[in-house]
């Protein structure tokens, strides 16, 4: 059976399973929740000021949120540009 024309031409669907978008937010959040512990021991080491519990906390949890939506939007390679501004 020969596929018509009109179904030649149609794009191939995209659609991913939600476990698959659940684990690359996982891996984009888990690389967030890193750096935002690593910027907020450093800033506390370095300008020898604490930062308050709740404002740190805020911060993480922010920064875990957001480069876990910008994985989930982008791919892995954000994680790899992420990590690149470490160095």
């Amino acid at each position: 059976m020969e596929p018509s024309p009109h179904e030649l031409n149609q794009p191939k669907s995209k659609v991913e399973s939600p476990t698959t978008l659940l684990k690359r937010f996982s891996a984009g959040a888990a690389v967030g929740l890193i750096i935002a512990a690593l910027n907020w021991g450093s800033y506390a080491y370095f300008f020898d000021n604490p930062i308050p519990l709740t404002n740190g906390i805020i911060f993480c949890l922010g920064l875990t949120i957001i480069s876990g939506l910008m994985t989930l939007k982008w791919g892995y390679n954000t994680l790899e540009s992420l990590l690149q501004l470490l160095s």
